[in-house]
């Protein structure tokens, strides 16, 4: 049945429905027009996603993953729809994709460019505001682990660390040397490769010591203080036995200069340290014997006083040991580094990109020991020469047979930081992890892997390893230190 209200006439006085509506439904239409036409033409444009630069985004740490395909971004790509692994496809990068392209937290242990920023930051302050040790001053046990989160060390390398030095302590002698020739009763048939300088304890105390004060130890402090202690007494006997006064080089031939930069190196460590007054002197005087070996015009360092063929080798102990006695405040005066400018600049190939043993070479040690003497000397990233050379030692990667040349190039990425440092950093350290030994006497050790590690043997193999796995708190980066004025 119709609804008869409808189809009523209405009266004279009355409008419509329609008629008291239509003229907001009008508006209405108009709107909902309008809305639609809008809503199509946005359909027809094509909004870019945000883009995303992976290789700054991303770092995954080593000791969290366990599979090395993902250690780096570089075997990481994009594609339309997922980032993948292109050495290893598995469910785990898949996952890992979808995280970081969402933004969301990874169930793997992701940090991101902002962490590692604020933790490199958190570095950068503290030098700045522990100015007391200048160069010294990342090892403290606080600074210790600032540095290793900021520079890249994780808990299994600051372990390695640990071990080696706990495989010196056992291999200590009861007059505090240590020997090159490292056999000890105890050893067994599990320490092997003996070094030939067995005459040469100077030189191996003063290596072995070294390793114990790059972790924050001295005669003072520390976990190791009483073999600091032990060792520090036998040197300075030594001292006062030497010939030549402030000579401490022990040995004779082509390894008495060698030492006698590793002897300054730790004397005026240990002095810029603890500031203990005894050490101040024998310091000092170990300095002045480097500065009186210096050849006056070569401007170079070898075997013997002011021999004319310096070698880049020599050098860079020398270099290194005066720069530590600035450090120290003790006195080098500036004709040191005028001299030895003058050597680097008699060895070196494309304006300081390259170096050279006596001559100007390309050669991988020398370079990494011309670099780093070049970085102490105030070159810094916007030198192009230091820019090649840098990317040349990149390029070549720590290697697996020269474990001196990994000490020094390893310096100098650390000094260069950026992505750079963390590509080497990230070989490096898995490199020498995975190559301690784990077992037996000789656990915390590292056998030689060097083709001229013969006469230095196991303990110098051992020695060199724990100092380029101290290298995130041992000497503060120099272009972060100079970002704070930090004199050096």
């Amino acid at each position: 049945m119709a609804n008869s209200k409808l189809n009523e006439t209405p009266d004279h006085d009355e409008k419509t429905w329609w008629e008291q509506h239509r003229e907001s439904l009008g508006v209405t239409f108009c709107s909902m027009a309008v809305h639609i036409a809008l809503l199509a033409m946005l359909a027809m444009i094509v909004i870019p996603g945000e883009s995303y630069d992976l290789t700054n985004y991303l770092t995954v740490r080593t000791e969290v993953i366990e599979n090395p395909a993902l250690e780096t971004v570089e075997n990481l790509k994009l594609t339309p729809d997922k980032l993948i692994d292109s050495s290893a496809n598995n469910s785990a990068s898949m996952d890992l994709a979808t995280n970081v392209l969402s933004h969301q937290p990874s169930p793997m242990s992701v940090d991101t460019e902002q962490e590692e920023l604020q933790w490199e930051l958190e570095a950068i302050e503290y030098i700045g505001s522990h100015r007391k040790h200048g160069d010294l001053s990342g090892r403290t046990e606080e600074a210790r682990s600032i540095m290793l989160k900021a520079f890249g060390g994780t808990a299994t390398s600051e372990a390695a660390v640990n071990s080696g030095l706990k495989w010196l302590k056992n291999h200590q002698n009861e007059d505090g040397s240590w020997n090159f020739n490292h056999i000890h009763p105890e050893c067994g048939d599990s320490c092997t490769s003996p070094g030939t300088l067995s005459s040469n304890t100077v030189g191996a105390t003063s290596l072995a010591l070294l390793c114990f004060v790059g972790a924050g130890n001295t005669h003072e402090k520390g976990d190791y203080q009483e073999q600091v202690q032990a060792g520090l007494a036998f040197l300075n006997q030594k001292y006062l036995e030497a010939d030549v006064q402030g000579d401490m080089r022990g040995a004779s031939g082509n390894s008495g200069m060698y030492v006698q930069g590793i002897a300054t190196i730790l004397l005026c460590e240990v002095y810029g340290l603890t500031r203990d007054r005894k050490f101040r002197k024998v310091a000092q005087e170990c300095v002045d014997f480097i500065l009186e070996a210096q050849h006056p015009e070569n401007g170079g360092w070898r075997y013997r006083l002011q021999q004319p063929d310096g070698d880049t080798s020599v050098v860079g102990w020398q270099v290194m040991a005066l720069t530590s006695a600035r450090m120290a405040g003790l006195t080098v005066p500036g004709r040191a580094k005028v001299r030895a400018e003058r050597f680097l600049d008699s060895v070196q190939l494309e304006e300081g990109a390259y170096y050279g043993y006596v001559r100007p070479e390309k050669k991988a040690s020398t370079t990494s020991i011309g670099l780093l003497c070049r970085m102490y000397y105030g070159w810094d990233a916007s030198k192009p020469a230091m820019k090649v050379g840098v990317e040349y030692l990149e390029r070549l990667g720590p290697a697996n047979d020269n474990q001196y040349f990994n000490y020094y190039a390893t310096q100098v990425l650390h000094h260069w930081g950026g992505p750079k440092w963390k590509k080497w950093n990230n070989v490096m350290r898995e490199q020498l992890v995975t190559t301690q030994v784990k077992t037996g006497h000789a656990a915390g050790s590292w056998a030689p892997r060097d083709p001229h590690s013969r006469s230095g043997g196991r303990l110098y193999s051992t020695c060199l390893s724990i100092l380029t796995l101290e290298v995130y708190y041992r000497h503060l980066p120099l272009y972060q230190r100079r970002m704070t004025q930090t004199e050096f």
